[in-house]
């Protein structure tokens, strides 16, 4: 494998037009998904408190269960496939909807099991009503899917938007009139609803069909993916389900709050750059150089978008979840700051699996995901020993042990080493660490409540971006030129002057 050197790896060529539409309209309906998603959170845990939220946080871990089962790695196997037909198409979709419908039936038994293991009897028929929706959900899978390996993602954003603002606008509706925990079931029903018609339409199908034996060839790429995704479920939400099962439902809505937290730069930053990586990681397969230069743009893309802003969530967390969510519920900003450091790492490392699975790597992905398991479950157990709060420390400790297993698996794939790695990294942190040293030096002077909340945010933003611009002005000249790239605008270069921008 030929090594990859850091300042030619860096370097991204523009986005191609269609490439460049994607980027934009996934980066947008992620964050609309998620700013709806939280503002609905929000508004329901400032009216119910932690104790009535509690319901709402146990229900949550059931349906992303419901979620991951309900695709078995199908998708994933669609997008990576390099030819797939539509009857193939049909076929995935059938079998996602009588999958779906048995979800729903195991759902609605198992729902007085679940209450009692939670200790909440109002959970029972919150659950069994939305398993009567689980093949709503199931009916977006596929087109989902075909829409992504065609890189159509404005057709996916479009649905996400419109089915996230839809779904908001029911659910604190509900919550305004008095729904309490029900209010997560307008919400959820409403979403899955009209996500899954705007991406039918969009993708005008597939029709379901019964050729089951179309899908035998996804079946090998897509078992390894499920078992993988499996075995990530449990592992991140295991501190979870514990904590309502052994600490209460009022610790576990503390806790699952500021596990949301952690889950924002995730899914608005790292999915964003990953619904365009996976498909991109595929079909670069067979070039090496390309898949490196890719992968050390990404890292540095992730770290500079993501590092800063989880660390000032981790200096300001008191005043945040104070201004936010009310005192009621500043228990959980120790939390918060804990899980927010957790989430940085994870975000700029999010871009490994899918360079795993775009190149066909599904073996090393259960491998991985299996110690990943092991590692995160000891750090979870360990840490509930000390509470909710030992929890939070335990699972983040784990993210960042399994850390060098992920640089090595990078330079095997990519031959891209870890210096390299850490040193696009490294300029992120680097700025992190001057804005925290402002944002604390403030928390020193007599200013307090949304003063100091606002004026560090100042501060911290001026710090970070002035410790860029003195030390590191190349990587954050050849950050700025690969967010215009991948958005269509490149940078314009002088007539008689050589870019440095580029290089990190």
């Amino acid at each position: 494998m030929t090594r990859s050197t850091a300042p030619r790896a860096a370097a991204v060529p523009a986005a191609p037009p269609k490439t460049a539409r994607g980027v934009r309209w996934s980066f947008g309906a992620v964050l609309a998904r998620q700013g709806f998603q939280m503002l609905c959170a929000v508004v329901l845990a400032r009216i119910l408190g932690p104790q009535s939220y509690g319901v709402i946080a146990a229900a949550t871990v059931y349906i992303s269960l419901v979620a991951l089962l309900l695709d078995q790695g199908l998708s994933a196997a669609l997008v990576q496939r390099p030819d797939v037909s539509r009857r193939m198409a049909g076929a995935t979709a059938m079998l996602n909807i009588l999958v779906a419908v048995l979800l729903g039936v195991v759902t609605w038994w198992a729902a007085p099991w679940i209450a009692q293991f939670f200790g909440v009897a109002e959970l029972e028929p919150i659950l069994r009503l939305l398993a009567l929706a689980v093949p709503i959900k199931a009916l977006a899978i596929t087109p989902r899917a075909m829409l992504s390996r065609n890189l159509a993602l404005h057709r996916v954003g479009a649905a996400d938007i419109a089915a996230a603002a839809a779904g908001c606008a029911a659910g604190i509706g509900a919550a305004l009139a008095g729904a309490g925990p029900w209010s997560m079931v307008y919400q959820v029903v409403t979403t899955d609803l009209v996500c899954s018609a705007l991406l039918l339409a969009a993708n005008r199908g597939p029709v379901p069909n019964f050729a089951f034996r179309t899908v035998a060839p996804l079946l090998k790429f897509s078992v390894s993916v499920f078992a993988t995704d499996c075995l990530a479920y449990f592992s991140r939400n295991l501190d979870n389900i514990l904590v309502g099962r052994v600490l209460g439902v009022a610790a576990l809505s503390l806790y699952g709050m500021a596990y949301r937290i952690l889950v924002i730069p995730v899914q608005l930053i790292g999915q964003t750059v990953n619904r365009v990586m996976f498909p991109a990681f595929a079909r670069a397969a067979g070039s090496p150089e390309k898949v490196a230069a890719s992968l050390v743009a990404a890292t540095r893309l992730l770290a500079i978008s993501a590092v800063p802003l989880m660390i000032f969530v981790a200096c300001a967390a008191p005043e945040l979840v104070g201004l936010v969510l009310g005192p009621e519920w500043l228990p959980a900003a120790g939390l918060v700051s804990v899980l927010a450091i957790g989430g940085a790492r994870e975000t700029v490392f999010y871009v490994t699996p899918s360079l795993m699975k775009g190149l066909g790597q599904s073996g090393l992905i259960v491998r991985y995901e299996i110690l990943a398991a092991v590692v995160q479950v000891g750090g979870i157990v360990i840490g509930l020993q000390f509470g909710v709060f030992g929890v939070a420390v335990g699972y983040s400790t784990a993210g960042f042990i399994l850390t060098p297993v992920l640089l090595r698996i990078q330079y095997r794939l990519t031959g891209v080493t870890a210096m390299s790695q850490l040193a696009a990294i490294f300029p992120a942190v680097h700025a992190a660490a001057w804005g925290a040293a402002g944002y604390w030096a403030l928390s020193l002077a007599t200013v307090h409540g949304p003063w100091h909340l606002f004026g560090g945010l100042a501060l911290y933003a001026g710090l970070a971006l002035a410790a860029l611009r003195v030390f590191h002005r190349r990587t954050l000249s050849g950050y700025l030129g690969q967010a215009r790239a991948l958005i269509g605008r490149p940078a314009r270069r002088p007539a008689h002057r050589t870019t440095r921008g580029h290089n990190v």
